[in-house]
């Protein structure tokens, strides 16, 4: 959540939940995701709409997860139209007029953080088409009814 506020979202905490909220301009970041290596596929899908670079680090270890998410990535990433450089140890995301990303099938290469990630693209890309939706199951059942809601939900 701090990165995203350092990146320009306001956020509401509530007793049951925290929202965020997006910026009119999403500002890159660099930042060590050695921590929280898990988010890297989520920070990295809010990173292609922001208006200046973003550098993620201290991830080289996440290429021997469910699927190597840095080198994954770098490739879902590409296939949009993206601007971006595969590092040692994480990534360098450039800014890319929303305009010119394109919708295409991704790969989730069995790996269910990728494909939320896509599936986040996917509310401001059109055209994208995920090839394994349903690996998401495995660690979050309700993501498809959730992510819907964030449609209903102006402003978020």
């Amino acid at each position: 959540v701090e990165v995203l506020m350092n990146m320009g979202c306001a956020v509401v905490h509530e007793d049951t939940r925290t929202t965020v909220v997006g910026a009119d301009e999403l500002i890159g970041v660099e930042v060590d995701m050695g921590g929280m290596s898990d988010l890297v596929p989520t920070l990295a899908a809010v990173a292609i709409f922001a208006s200046t670079p973003t550098r993620i680090t201290g991830v080289g270890f996440i290429r021997h997860k469910e699927s190597d998410r840095i080198g994954d990535l770098v490739e879902g990433l590409v296939s949009l139209g993206c601007d971006v450089t595969e590092e040692q140890d994480g990534l360098l995301i450039r800014p890319v007029a929303v305009e010119n990303l394109v919708g295409t099938m991704l790969k989730t290469h069995d790996d269910h953080r990728l494909a939320m990630a896509w599936s986040l693209v996917a509310l401001r890309v059109s055209g994208i088409v995920l090839d394994e939706p349903n690996v998401i199951s495995k660690s979050w059942p309700e993501w498809w009814e959730v992510r819907s809601s964030l449609l209903a939900t102006p402003g978020h």
